[in-house]
């Protein structure tokens, strides 16, 4: 017996796509463009804490100055985090970028009368190789919006358990947290992050911690 109309409507509106949530769409609706900073940081990792500051204004090389540890106490792996830290030390600091790891179907989990948390599966970077897309599979993921915009105002990945992307490596713990604060034009740019990452490669176990802090917004360079 064929089925009412109304019941096979009615069946598709249910199967359908979920309707949009209007906060996720206000925060991809949001822009990067503005002002580029310069800004005082302190960097750590591997046992090195260092205080200086990054304009991005400045040809690759000469964009950040380290005010301490003096440069005869660099570590070789601190110099290298240094390096890597000048080549992407473009003035690009927004919290906005944390928007293409977020789908569509990202649940609503918290909110107070100015902030929405969310948890989602994350999506992988758009040049992500094979083995970060495996990973990202396995990661929760968690962002903070402010209702009256947005804007985002934290963002993290944690792997809820250990996991092995090839039978040679194991990771046992990562954990990415991300504090955003309000540059003067309203933006958001990341204040605080912090990353740790533990495991096994090669029957060689490695541990790696990251923080970095943007201690105060200079002028605008560009």
């Amino acid at each position: 017996m064929t089925k009412p109309i109304y019941l096979i409507a009615a069946t598709v509106l249910m199967v359908g796509p979920a309707l949009a949530d209007p906060l996720l769409d206000k925060m991809r609706a949001q822009s990067k463009d503005g002002p580029i900073y310069a800004y005082e940081m302190i960097y750590a990792t591997k046992g090195v804490t260092a205080v200086g500051q990054v304009d991005p204004s400045q040809p690759e090389g000469q964009r950040i100055q380290i005010a301490s540890p003096l440069e005869v106490d660099w570590s070789d792996g601190f110099r290298d985090g240094l390096n890597e830290m000048e080549a992407s030390a473009d003035g690009d600091i927004w919290c906005l970028d944390f928007s293409e790891n977020v789908p569509d179907d990202a649940s609503l989990q918290a909110q107070t009368e100015t902030s929405a948390t969310y948890t989602f599966t994350p999506l992988p970077d758009a040049d992500a190789d094979k083995t970060e897309k495996k990973m990202m599979r396995k990661v929760d993921g968690e962002i903070t919006l402010a209702k009256a915009d947005g804007a985002i105002l934290g963002f993290s990945m944690v792997l809820p358990k250990p996991y092995k992307p090839m039978l040679v490596a194991k990771i046992k713990q990562f954990d990415m947290q991300v504090t955003c604060a309000r540059a003067p034009d309203g933006r958001t740019y990341v204040e605080g992050f912090d990353m740790l990452i533990s495991g096994s490669a090669m029957m060689q176990s490695f541990n790696e911690t990251i923080s970095q802090r943007i201690t105060a917004l200079l002028e605008p360079v560009g």
